[in-house]
């Protein structure tokens, strides 16, 4: 899709935005004033059971400011880059946060809310490979060793692998490694409450995401594990690791329309939330290939290091824009503890459908060559707590 059709999109979801806040604002120059709900942050006040019968459905519902923390184990599909076979569908374990902070005006029945969302996956195939010298033994004629009134005693490079008695590099590849961020302005309205309590609140915003996703495969060769022919023996004793690392940027503006429903049950109040996101996707890839040597005056342990080296090739950048389009949904059973405070569990499924860059530029052994029009499932378990003025 065009620059300026992405543009067109991104210019009617604000005037949207915009136009449905000041349609439906009694005064669209009104400054909301943080102590007009005259909180008095009872937070751990009792409530009771008979309180929460007598109760209207509208009643239970956020009034004032509200703040909700969630703790995410969602799970991440991989990135399109190898055989079906070889585990592309396969979903990774992540673990992240999610924050959201907002009003809502009692009288008026419409607000504002900013949710921002985070998650790290990271899953890699590598194993342990020893370095020539396989590790530093202490001294002993003073051990344990006296610490240093400034940093390490020698490079970090040089000394055993920070929680290991030995030295070694992880050698291998990675198979799903990113970062999420997503945040959210949304506009939200309160209908009337249904004939059984539920309570439908529509909402429009702006959305933006974005995705750092990082590919990386490395090689290690040394003087006793030369590379085969043809390449050129490395002479003893001396090892060196190759590492080639793709870095791909995901930045993803864009609208969204949704709701969230809920329904109060004695202590306990149900809900679900959806969202359907679209917009542009700026998408940039940074590739590399870094190579450490190192050179010892011998293979035993405990060897000096001789000297050490880090190459790196000039860094080679590559840009392009795609469409996206996803959605987020929600389905979560808090239980209320007070008058303020409640916990709660639920499920999210957060899908980019497409338009997702992953894997950046070609490199041996893909078979999509890092698609940029890749899409992106993350799904699992939440729990968190809910506050309420």
């Amino acid at each position: 899709m065009s620059v300026r059709k992405l543009a067109s999109s991104v210019l009617a979801a604000i005037a949207l935005l915009g136009g449905a806040a000041v349609a439906d604002a009694k005064d669209p120059v009104n400054v909301v004033d943080p102590f007009e709900f005259d909180p008095d942050f009872r937070w751990f006040e009792p409530v009771y059971d008979l309180d929460l019968v007598d109760m209207k459905p509208e009643k239970r519902a956020h009034t004032g400011w509200f703040a909700t923390y969630d703790r995410l184990n969602l799970y991440a599909g991989r990135p399109e880059l190898f055989k079906p076979d070889t585990g592309e569908n396969r979903l990774d374990g992540g673990w992240g946060n999610r924050y959201e902070i907002g009003f809502m005006l009692p009288g008026d029945k419409h607000g504002w809310m900013f949710n921002w969302t985070k998650l790290n996956v990271f899953a890699a195939d590598t194993v342990k490979q020893e370095r020539l010298n396989r590790f530093i033994p202490p001294d002993e004629e003073d051990y344990p060793p006296p610490s240093p009134p400034f940093g390490f005693p020698v490079r970090i490079q040089e000394t055993n692998n920070l929680g290991y008695n030995f030295r070694f590099y992880n050698v291998g590849e990675t198979q799903n490694v990113f970062k999420y961020q997503g945040y959210e302005l949304n506009k939200t309205w309160r209908m009337t409450p249904y004939h059984y309590g539920g309570i439908l609140e529509p909402l429009v915003g702006l959305r933006y995401m974005k995705l750092r996703d990082v590919n990386a495969f490395n090689n290690y060769t040394s003087s006793i594990y030369p590379p085969p022919p043809p390449d050129p023996p490395i002479e003893p004793p001396f090892e060196q690791l190759t590492t080639q690392k793709n870095i791909t940027l995901n930045d993803m503006f864009g609208g969204q329309i949704g709701f969230r429903y809920f329904k109060p049950h004695d202590r306990y109040v149900l809900s679900t939330d959806f969202r359907a996101f679209f917009g542009g996707n700026w998408q940039s890839s940074k590739s590399q290939t870094i190579t450490d040597y190192t050179e010892y005056d011998g293979t035993d342990p405990g060897s000096e290091v001789v000297s050490m080296q880090t190459v790196a090739t000039p860094a080679l950048f590559t840009k392009n824009s795609e469409f996206y389009v996803g959605y987020d949904v929600r389905a979560e059973i808090s239980y209320q503890l007070t008058r303020m405070l409640s916990v709660r569990t639920g499920m999210q499924a957060i899908h980019i459908g497409r338009g997702i860059w992953r894997g950046g530029e070609d490199r041996p052994g893909t078979f999509n060559g890092g698609s940029k029009d890749q899409g992106l499932f993350m799904f699992g378990a939440t729990f968190g707590l809910n506050f309420n003025h």
